[in-house]
């Protein structure tokens, strides 16, 4: 008996290897099936937000906790400050003054960094501002620190899926097109070439989406020398949901702890 069980355990290898094969492969769909559908989700979210965020505003916590502590957020390329709702609600709930504007597409890292400056301006009872930026506006950002004379309150910025090396996909569209999709190539070579010389002063967290089609590899979304953290299954817009990011957001602004994911290695 046990030669015979053998022997039809034998046979039926393959077939259950065939089976796990099969298991995987509908497990990977279904989990791509899922991300695709986050990811639209997202994007939509951030599209019915353009109606929404146009003023520069100033939104005070209902319990203002110590009130050492206010955030300028800076939206990314064809969004407005609405994208941040979510966002905006976990800081607000810890006590956080949080600054929003909007600006439009084709708006200069020069000029931003000009919009950043007033919203500060507007904000004399913070002891340290923090500027936290989506995609182009995690670029103003660090351009503002580095390039611009700027409030000696600013204690961190942190960007959530910018390209600080580029993205590939400006290179599809046209002369004329690509100008306002990503005409910042030089400004991007001096930001990174120049953020040595910067970070001690102003410490920077790069967060980079795992599943992010615009900011690949990974190592794009990473300024060299500063830390960084992955939202692991995000997308470019979807990490703007992310409520482990919201979480991480709020713990290293006020300071609780920093972040303890394994950061992304930068490409030489």
């Amino acid at each position: 008996m046990t030669g015979a069980r053998a022997i039809a355990n034998r046979d039926c290898e393959p077939m259950r290897k065939k089976l796990a094969t099969h298991q995987r492969a509908r497990d990977a769909a279904l989990e791509t099936m899922a991300f695709v559908a986050r990811e639209i989700t997202a994007t939509v979210r951030v599209g019915l937000s353009v109606t929404d965020g146009w003023r520069t505003r100033a939104h005070q916590p209902r319990h203002l906790h110590d009130g050492e502590d206010a955030v300028v957020l800076v939206h990314g390329l064809m969004a407005t400050a609405g994208a941040f709702a979510p966002m905006l609600r976990h800081f607000l709930d810890a006590g956080v003054t949080v600054h929003t504007f909007t600006f439009l597409p084709g708006s200069s890292l020069d000029g931003l960094a000009r919009r950043i400056d007033r919203a500060i301006a507007e904000d004399r009872a913070a002891r340290r501002v923090h500027l936290v930026g989506h995609s182009l506006g995690g670029l103003a950002c660090r351009w503002y620190v580095q390039e611009h004379a700027h409030d000696a309150r600013i204690a961190q910025t942190i960007s959530i899926a910018s390209p600080f090396h580029g993205v590939g996909l400006a290179d599809a569209f046209p002369d004329a097109v690509r100008g306002v999709v990503m005409p910042l190539n030089a400004q991007l070579q001096r930001v990174i070439s120049e953020a040595p010389r910067h970070l001690a002063r102003i410490p920077h967290l790069s967060v980079v989406a795992e599943r992010d089609p615009l900011v690949r590899p990974m190592q794009k979304g990473v300024l060299p020398g500063a830390p960084s953290w992955i939202a692991h299954g995000s997308g470019h817009n979807g990490v703007l949901y992310d409520e482990k990011l919201h979480a991480l957001l709020v713990r290293t602004i006020k300071r609780w702890d920093v972040p303890d994911e394994p950061r992304v290695a930068v490409a030489e």
